[in-house]
């Protein structure tokens, strides 16, 4: 039975856990650079914590990647601190702290000063003196032009969902099992839906949402519903909040949603360029996007002054892909807009960032590339991060060709983690430390790199076999459990692709390393 805590959150409920790639370090401080504010170094020791940190993927995958730097997590839930060491524990980190206590319990020497600060999901649900209290410690630790990412639940996207939540907790509110109530609550949902009733005619969006919860494993509608303290923000409520505490906004999350050209429909660009300032831009963006999950981030100093610094900044900048060329979509969609990727320059720039990572400055150096403005190299490059292929990376890096045979290890954390996960999730997030960031994989082709490395080409398949059969959980496939003959079949096949189209990229971005 899943039981509220003391202040009313849910305490028995284990999410599936995953990797947030917009927590990164590299992507926080590409956000921060591109509207306008300096990044944070990240080639010497820094310091990052979690405000929620849940059983810490994110966390313990960041560490791996950065050995110089102290990851810190915090979260009021035993269970979820515990398994959050048990994998920085099999990861042999050295640079993970893991605290459970309540936000508004911390002490003044449990977190250091911070240069990136969390605070996903948990403002909207902590009741006023909890979120204000997580709000004034991250504000606080954060140093003069620290980066803080806050992800909150949005309105209007809510305005129509609050209604409908509030109905469904106090549908069976005499009840202490959540998981139960979710299900009772679904349930009714649906029924109305069917029935069409005027709630649902009126607010036609909603029978999208209860299609998404009946798809999703049930947990998520008791974790995001069945809080007390369920809370949604405008922006302007939100940068009230930052402003008052010395924070000033530097963008959202997602790279797209900082481009005019691609979060607007194009009646409307005109006026939106025209705004007086981001503050008006994000409310009247808001009502356009009508998203239910805003990720901003703040910076607790001065934008940079001059057009100069700015480009000097960016063209510093390292980007690069997690996947081959091959495996990149060329053309996007951000809602009813697309962008063609196969057309000049993007097609060079992707080619080239696909092969190797890059700093802006350095293109310059490219045939194809060099007649181009600073200007418009970045812009380009700008425009390719917005379709989420092209990353900023940690560092630049070279390609890597793996020869036939080649023997090959990971880093710790990648060995931990695929020992902790194995098969209980669907995939696993690798560390990549060049990138600066995670890869996820499915779950059988990291079995197959951990044999891979242990074995090498020969015994790869006969070890990943092994370990399969005493991992818990199945190897499936389009929901169908296989069988230990299917199994083999799809290690073979599963087998050539890394081999052929995986590893070399692997390779390079720090995944595995090439043992000479």
């Amino acid at each position: 039975m899943n039981k509220k805590t003391a202040d009313n959150y849910i305490s028995g409920t284990t999410l599936q856990s995953e990797f947030y790639s917009n927590h990164a370090p590299t992507h926080l401080n590409f956000v921060a650079a591109s509207n306008g504010f300096q990044p944070r170094p990240l080639n010497g020791p820094f310091t990052w914590c979690d405000y929620g940190c849940g059983n810490a993927i994110t966390a313990n995958v960041l560490a791996g990647c950065y050995p110089d730097a102290k990851f810190y997590g915090v979260d009021y839930l035993p269970s979820r601190i515990r398994t959050a060491k048990s994998l920085s524990n099999s990861a042999r980190l050295e640079n993970t702290v893991f605290i459970q206590k309540r936000f508004s319990e911390l002490a003044k020497s449990d977190i250091p000063p911070l240069d990136f600060a969390i605070i996903h999901g948990i403002l909207s649900r902590a009741d006023e003196t909890e979120r204000n209290a997580t709000l004034d410690d991250a504000t606080k630790r954060l140093k003069p032009g620290g980066i803080l990412l806050t992800g909150v639940n949005a309105m209007p996207g809510w305005a129509a969902r609050l209604p409908m939540r509030n109905m469904i907790y106090s549908l069976t509110k005499d009840s202490d099992n959540t998981l139960e109530r979710a299900r009772v609550g679904l349930e009714w949902m649906h029924k109305l839906k069917t029935a069409n009733v005027k709630y649902f005619r009126d607010n036609q969006a909603l029978a999208e949402t209860i299609e998404e919860l009946e798809k999703a494993d049930l947990r998520h509608m008791e974790h995001e519903y069945f809080n007390v303290n369920l809370r949604a923000f405008y922006f302007a409520e939100m940068q009230a909040l930052m402003e008052s505490r010395g924070l000033k906004f530097a963008g959202c999350a997602r790279i797209f949603l900082n481009m005019v050209d691609l979060a607007v429909p194009i009646d409307l660009r005109d006026e939106f360029r025209s705004v007086s300032s981001r503050a008006e831009l994000e409310a009247k963006r808001d009502f356009i996007r009508n998203e239910t999950f805003r990720s901003d981030i703040w910076v607790k100093g001065e934008p940079i002054s001059t057009e100069k610094e700015w480009l000097d900044v960016n063209q510093n900048l390292v980007f690069g892909t997690l996947e081959p060329f091959l495996n990149i979509d060329k053309t996007v969609a951000f809602g009813d807009i697309q962008l063609s990727y196969e057309n000049e320059p993007f097609s060079t720039l992707l080619n080239i960032l696909a092969d190797r990572g890059v700093n802006i400055g350095s293109m310059e150096n490219e045939a194809m590339l060099a007649s181009m403005s600073p200007w418009t190299r970045m812009d380009a490059v700008r425009l390719l991060t917005a379709g989420s292929q092209v990353i900023c990376f940690a560092k630049e890096t070279e390609p890597v060709k793996v020869p036939e045979g080649a023997k090959l290890s990971m880093p710790s954390i990648n060995r931990g983690m695929i020992k902790e996960i194995g098969l209980s999730l669907p995939s696993i997030t690798l560390a990549a430390p060049l990138a600066g960031t995670g890869i996820e994989v499915l779950n059988i082709d990291a079995i197959f790199l951990l044999a891979r490395c242990d074995k090498g080409t020969d015994g790869a398949i006969e070890e990943t076999e092994k370990i399969i059969s005493i991992s818990e959980g199945d190897v499936t496939m389009n929901g169908k459990i296989l069988k230990p003959e299917e199994v083999r079949v799809l290690l073979v096949k599963r087998s050539k692709i890394i081999e052929d189209k995986m590893i070399g990229k692997l390779a390079e971005i720090g995944a595995v390393t090439i043992e000479i």
